[in-house]
């Protein structure tokens, strides 16, 4: 008995110096979101961002360019002023037009003071009932004179302002032919405008795909600038007949999810989509055998695996293409599937 009371602080001391078990590492898995793809089949047509409004834009009056103060790809906002002209030949006409504005306006003057001193001497007797009409009729005409002129000065004081070329709208300049001494005519185009807003995909349909573009039912906007990144677009304008050079059909789809990652002249591609090109497709590595059936490893937001099984509809080379069995968002282990079991904790690699 003695023994054991020795014995027992021994045992205690090797109980309390023994370390704890490390916990067991996580498994590093590369996964990927589920999402709903375009067939290989679906129809793709290369194209370009652009503006859904657009204007080419010109001075109303013709005359010799002075300056210009945007360059090409310069965003712009409305009201700015973007180039003059030589406003001289202009101002001189908006003096001549308030010179004879005051002219005229001297003259209606007068001739409303004539007629009222003739209208005191014809209520008196000293003059004709002819002799008012015509006093009448001068100061009627000296009037109209004044209105004439007056609407001749405003004109021409507007052909001042016009010799400043302004954005009415805000947006990106797109065309430039702009040049500082260069004379051109009235509505000879200098810039193109490109409004801000709503952005859209033009392509060139061939005569072929006319019948299948037409009966799309969305179209999936890829961006060469921006890869695995999609937009979801619509048919807005097809043109009613063909290019007679290319004998393609000019279409503009409009970008639903449109964002500043989507600049003007970016290249695109635009994937016609149906209820059959549409599907969720998986790497043949992220499938497993449970049970003789095929199923996925599907990540929860813990980090924990759980199998989800699943049909095939087919295998295209190194991908399948899933009938049934998930829905878009899931996130699927692709890479590390087949050294997992249920519910155990996984690390997402990036």
């Amino acid at each position: 008995m003695r023994e054991v009371i020795y014995m027992l602080p021994l045992l205690l001391l090797a109980a309390c110096g023994k370390p704890p078990a490390s916990p067991e590492p996580l498994r590093p898995v590369k996964t990927v979101r589920v999402g709903m793809e375009p067939s290989e089949t679906a129809l793709g047509l290369p194209g370009e961002v652009r503006a859904r409004h657009e204007a080419p834009l010109a001075f109303r009056v013709g005359g010799k360019i002075i300056e210009c103060k945007v360059n090409l790809g310069d965003t712009v906002r409305r009201g700015q002023i973007l180039a003059r002209l030589e406003p001289d030949d202009y101002d001189l006409a908006a003096q001549a037009g308030a010179a004879g504005e005051a002219e005229a306006r001297s003259a209606s003057t007068l001739a409303d003071v004539e007629l009222a001193r003739y209208r005191n001497l014809r209520e008196k007797g000293f003059v004709s009932a002819a002799m008012l009409d015509q006093k009448q009729a001068a100061a009627d005409a000296a009037r109209a004179r004044l209105d004439a002129m007056r609407s001749a000065h405003t004109g021409q004081s507007r052909q001042v302002n016009y010799t400043a070329l302004a954005a009415e709208n805000n947006g990106v300049i797109t065309g430039y032919n702009c040049n500082a001494g260069q004379v051109v005519s009235a509505g000879q185009q200098v810039l193109h405008l490109a409004q801000s807003g709503e952005k859209e995909i033009l392509v060139h349909l061939p005569e072929a795909e006319l019948a299948r573009f037409r009966s799309a039912a969305g179209f999936t906007v890829i961006l060469n600038a921006l890869p695995g990144k999609n937009y979801q677009g619509a048919l807005r304008e097809l043109a009613g007949a063909a290019d007679p050079a290319t004998r393609t059909y000019a279409a503009r789809i409009a970008v639903k999810n449109a964002d500043a990652a989507m600049q003007l002249g970016m290249s695109a591609i635009a994937r016609t989509q149906s209820a059959g090109d549409l599907a969720i497709r998986l790497p043949l590595a992220a499938v497993v055998g449970r049970d003789e059936k095929p199923s996925v490893w599907q990540v929860d937001e813990a980090g924990i695996v759980h199998a989800a099984p699943i049909a095939i509809a087919a295998i295209e080379g190194n991908m399948v293409r899933v009938a049934s069995g998930l829905s878009g968002g899931a996130t699927v282990v692709v890479a590390g599937a087949s050294l997992l079991r249920e519910g155990e904790k996984v690390k997402l690699l990036p």
